[in-house]
Formats: structure tokens, C-alpha cells, sequence
């Protein structure tokens, strides 16, 4: 029954995603910065076994080369305390990532940037999260990139790990605070670079509009107390299809369905 709810939610957002008689025109390449939830596979792969996660899902509906640098538990910053490292945080990925993109600087070229939320997990203050992420396109922008798709945060508070916690209130007012700053953030940096389109993923309004903090969503949704499932790494990605002006096709969107329906496990809050 829980996975004919998902199916439901799925078939509304492919029309909200692909308009009847839509063509997909596409990027050649997909660039990928950001923390686990990007992650293709340099620290680990935080979904379901066998499972696409949202940067690949998103690259084969544009038929696109996938450049994956994003690193789990990346800061904003240069470093990554949750593996032990002073590198591969946002700003060292794009340092040491950018020059080595040279052969596709003319191409059409889509880049994604989402992190921070490892910030709030090392204890900073989201200000400077949120002035990382500006200081990022910053970089990007001077490297040529014309198209970045930004994602704010979800709800901490209403991950597994936080759900009815004593850290919830806060984890879902740094969030908060966090999406407030990046918007300022994201229209400074509109206004000062008119010639580069900045698309908005969304996260926020994936967990606060669309999943009811229930067992039967944690099931369908979550992997662990952090990281989206199949079924949640569908959702982003059609979040962020609908973000970009690129239509995405049906069949494609129809393999993804099917790739859910195929994962099964048994999760509950913590």
C-alpha cells in the first residue's frame, strides 16, 4: 500500500515535470558539487543498494556526461571532519576539480552545488554556510559556468535522526536560518551576474510541502537517519527537472518507477 501511495505522488510530479507535448532539448554535461546527498560514489553512495541517486538520474534525462566530485560529509569550506580530512569540502572541490574541466569549458554545461548541511553537524553557524555557497558560484562563475542549479536545505529537524529529538527545534531553525541567508545570498549574486542562470532545487519544500512526518513516509523515504532512499532520490531529481528549463522524458521518469518499485527495506525513526 506504501509503495502504491509513492506511485501516486510519482505520477502527479511527472506531469508537473514533463507537460504534454514537451521536447527535450539537453546539457552535454552534468558537474556535481556538493556532500552525501550528491555523492556518486568518492566516499560512498548513500541510498539504497544498486539504487541511481538524484545527479545520475538528472544526467541520463539529459543524455548528459556525469562529472561527479561531490564528497559525504563535505563542509561548505575546504574541509571534511566526518572523514577525518582537511580537503574535499565545496570550495577544495571546486579548486582542485574546475581546471581539470578545461576540454568542456564551451560545451552546455549544467553545474549543481548543494551542501551545508554538515555544517550544522560540525557545529557552524549558517551565515558563513551561506556566504560559502556565494563564495563557490563566485568561483565558478570566474571559471566560465553560465548555468547552476543551487539546492537550499531540507528540514534537519524532521530527518530520522532529529525527528522528536531535543536537537530537532534547532536543527529546523538552523535550516531555517540557513535558507533565509543562501536567498540573499543567490539574489546578490543574480543582480550582480545577470548573464548566469541560477536555478533553485528546491529541497526545503520537498520535506515541509510533500512528506508528512509519518512511518509509512520514513519507510518510503529514507535509507538511514540522513540520506533519501530510491524513492527520495526520485523525488529530488524531479524537483530538480522541474527547476531546470529542460524537459525531461516520460520513459525516463517511467525507469526510475520502476527502479523504486524494485527496492524494498524496512526502516523506522530513531
Amino acid at each position: 500500500m506504501k509503495k502504491g501511495l509513492l506511485a501516486v505522488v510519482l505520477f502527479l510530479a511527472l506531469f508537473l515535470v514533463v507537460p504534454p507535448g514537451s521536447t527535450a532539448s539537453t546539457f552535454n554535461n552534468l558537474v556535481v558539487f556538493g556532500d552525501s546527498l550528491s555523492d556518486t560514489g568518492n566516499v560512498a553512495r548513500f541510498t539504497d543498494a544498486g539504487a541511481n541517486i538524484w545527479v545520475e538520474t538528472l544526467a541520463n534525462s539529459f543524455g548528459a556526461n556525469l562529472y561527479g566530485f561531490a564528497y559525504g560529509g563535505a563542509t561548505t569550506g575546504y574541509d571534511n571532519p566526518a572523514i577525518g580530512s582537511t580537503v574535499t569540502g565545496l570550495q577544495w572541490q571546486i579548486e582542485t576539480y574546475m581546471p581539470s574541466l578545461v576540454s568542456i569549458s564551451t560545451d552546455a554545461n549544467l553545474f549543481t552545488v548543494w551542501a551545508g548541511a554538515n555544517d550544522f553537524l560540525q557545529g557552524r553557524d549558517y551565515v558563513s554556510a551561506a556566504f560559502n555557497i556565494g563564495t563557490a558560484l563566485d568561483k565558478l562563475y570566474a571559471a566560465g559556468a553560465s548555468d547552476i542549479l543551487v539546492g537550499n536545505l531540507p528540514d534537519m529537524g524532521l530527518t530520522p535522526s532529529m525527528y522528536n529529538t531535543s536537537t530537532q527545534g534547532l536543527a529546523s531553525a538552523w535550516t531555517l536560518g540557513f535558507n533565509t541567508a543562501l536567498e540573499t545570498v543567490l539574489s546578490d549574486f543574480r543582480t550582480a551576474h545577470t548573464n548566469v542562470n541560477i536555478y533553485n532545487l528546491d529541497a526545503y519544500g520537498i520535506f515541509s510541502n510533500y512528506l508528512p512526518t509519518t512511518q509509512a513516509w520514513s519507510d518510503l523515504f529514507w535509507v538511514d537517519g540522513f540520506h533519501p532512499s530510491a524513492s527520495g532520490h526520485q523525488l529530488i531529481f524531479e524537483t530538480a527537472a522541474a527547476a531546470v528549463p529542460e524537459p525531461t522524458t516520460i520513459a525516463l521518469l517511467g525507469f526510475g518507477l520502476l527502479g523504486i518499485a524494485g527496492v524494498s527495506r524496512k526502516k523506522s525513526y530513531s
